[in-house]
């Protein structure tokens, strides 16, 4: 036969309720002169959390709110979208995104702010990625391992490096110089996607347009296109590669040679 149901364990909830969850399972324990432990399960077997939806508004007896309709315009989306925001996006992200609202840049800004972006990062690559020659390795502390061991007398021991592994990945010149031409290759794709957006949206609000939204693109081309630096990436490409075929060429050679 089951035992009957505590008549204390709905007047916890009660008081659970009228105190807005905002009470702990022992203070409720001595309003009713019941075990604390009691009021921890009936807690959590019966959901209070859960069944507990809380109704908002002043407390009893607040007239803040009297004369005041407290309602928002029709559509209004404030409350659902930095309502999201602050549920995942961290702060600092947050704020830049208030203060891009705030600025006002229209869609065609933004996007040209985009393709900015973009282009410097790929003039900012040739910088850090720059192969100087045929003899410009990269060397790269890959893995390392170290021993040390107490040496010396009894009362002056100090410790002595015992063991030591190091292990490098080099890459020669002509693989650097490859990979700077992939990502470049795969960077420009992105970029001309872009531009070609931007003059999509450009033509679409054509009669909106500033002059200075008009002429970006032409002084962008101009830079991308220049002819001096076309050239220099072609020449740099083609010795590159003849300096690797000569390197494999050797290498061959050494190897059938008989000692």
């Amino acid at each position: 036969m089951s035992r009957a149901r505590s008549p204390n364990r709905e007047k916890a909830f009660e008081i659970y309720r009228e105190h807005q969850g905002k009470i702990t399972s022992k203070e409720i324990a001595n309003m009713l002169g019941e075990k604390e432990k009691n009021i921890e399960y009936w807690r959590n077997v019966d959901d209070w959390k859960g069944r507990y939806k809380p109704q908002g508004g002043a407390p009893k007896g607040n007239t803040n709110a009297v004369g005041h309709k407290g309602v928002t315009p029709l559509e209004n989306q404030n409350a659902r979208t930095y309502g999201w925001y602050s549920k995942y996006l961290p702060t600092e992200v947050r704020n830049l995104i208030k203060e891009a609202e705030e600025a006002g840049g229209s869609p065609l800004d933004i996007q040209w702010a985009m393709i900015m972006t973009k282009w410097i990062n790929i003039l900012r690559s040739q910088k850090i990625m720059y192969v100087k020659d045929e003899n410009d390795k990269s060397k790269e502390l890959k893995k390392f391992k170290s021993q040390q061991d107490l040496k010396g007398s009894k009362d002056n021991k100090v410790l002595v490096e015992t063991y030591r592994e190091e292990e490098y990945e080099i890459q020669q010149a002509w693989d650097r110089q490859a990979n700077l031409l992939n990502s470049q290759s795969r960077a420009m794709a992105t970029l001309s996607k872009l531009i070609k957006d931007y003059n999509e949206m450009l033509h679409a609000n054509w009669d909106i347009a500033t002059e200075e939204q008009k002429l970006r693109v032409e002084r962008l081309k101009a830079q991308i296109q220049n002819p001096e630096l076309q050239h220099r990436k072609e020449h740099d490409a083609k010795k590159l590669q003849l300096d690797r075929e000569r390197f494999e060429h050797t290498k061959k050679m050494d190897e059938s040679k008989v000692w």
